[in-house]
């Protein structure tokens, strides 16, 4: 990955001449690099983004014969729910293996 404010969590594209606006220096060019370069890994945000409540360990699934994800979160909800329709909460945390 390259350290340039192409790919810092701090920059956010302008459109105009495919310069960069930088939340520290203001307007830069793409390839500038300063000492507060954060990376910003789009693998990783999209890993976060897809992950759902049947993923978490406080999901406890309930038995149901038309949907294998159906369950209650065991943190904040009781209520029965799709757990593969619901994005992960803050309190996430990743279960080794499901057991259904």
């Amino acid at each position: 990955m390259d350290s340039s404010c192409r790919s810092c969590i701090r920059g956010v594209a302008i459109g105009i001449r495919n310069e960069i606006l930088c939340r520290e220096k203001g307007v830069v060019s793409p390839n500038y690099s300063c000492n507060r370069f954060m990376a910003f890994d789009q693998d990783s945000l999209k890993r976060q983004i897809s992950l759902r409540c049947s993923d978490c360990l406080h999901f406890t699934f309930t038995p149901d014969t038309h949907n294998s994800n159906y369950g209650v979160c065991s943190l904040f909800s009781v209520r029965k729910c799709d757990g593969s329709q619901k994005k992960a909460c803050s309190k996430f945390t990743r279960r080794s293996s499901r057991t259904a």
